[in-house]
C-alpha cells in the first residue's frame, strides 16, 4: 500500500500536513470500524485492516523522519538504524561529544543556560539534517539521503533524551 496515494498526496518529503490530517479524518469517517458493527465478519475484518492501514500511514507520513524513511523504502532502500558506519569517525566523535554534553546538562539540571544552549545546538543540527535530506530526496540521491537520515535519527535520540 502506498500511503501517499492513500492520502492523495504527492510522493515528496515536503507535504501539506493540514491536507494529510484532513484526508485522514475523511478516511476515518468512511472506514472507522465502529461504523460497521452490523456488517458481516469478513466485512468487519476488511474494514479493520483498512482502518489499521489508515492509522499506520498517517503515523508514518505525519513525522519528517518516518516519512523520509518511507520515501526511501518506496525506492528500494530500507533503513537499518544499526547500519551507520563506525568507520565514520568524524560523525561518531561529534555524536559522542553531543552525548557528553547531554550528560552534563542532565547532571546540572539547575543550569538553565546550559540546557537552553544545548537544546538550541541540537535543534540547529536537526534542522541542518532535515534541510539536507530535503535536497537529497528531491534530487533522488537515495544513498546520500540514507546516510543523512541515519545521522538525523541519532540526533533525534539525543533530543528525545533531552526532553525527558
Amino acid at each position: 500500500m502506498d500511503y501517499f496515494q492513500l492520502f492523495n498526496l504527492p510522493k515528496k518529503i515536503e507535504i501539506n500536513k493540514k491536507l494529510l490530517s484532513k484526508n485522514f479524518y475523511k478516511l476515518q469517517l468512511i472506514y472507522h470500524p465502529d461504523l460497521f458493527i452490523h456488517a458481516s465478519c469478513s466485512e468487519k475484518k476488511n474494514i479493520l485492516k483498512k482502518s489499521i492501514n489508515i492509522n499506520k500511514g498517517y503515523k508514518i507520513l505525519r513525522h519528517f523522519s518516518t516519512r523520509a524513511i518511507y520515501l526511501l523504502s518506496l525506492n528500494g532502500i530500507n533503513i537499518n538504524q544499526k547500519k551507520i558506519s563506525f568507520n565514520n569517525h568524524i560523525f561518531l566523535s561529534k555524536y559522542f561529544s553531543l552525548y557528553e554534553e547531554l550528560d552534563y546538562v542532565k547532571n546540572h539540571d539547575h543550569n538553565k543556560e546550559a540546557y537552553n544552549s544545548f537544546n538550541k545546538k541540537v535543534q540547529n543540527q536537526i534542522q541542518k539534517y532535515k534541510d539536507n535530506i530535503i535536497i537529497q530526496l528531491n534530487n533522488k540521491n537515495w544513498i546520500a539521503s540514507e546516510k543523512i537520515i541515519l545521522k538525523l535519527l541519532f540526533v533525534l535520540k539525543i533530543e528525545k533524551s533531552l526532553k525527558k
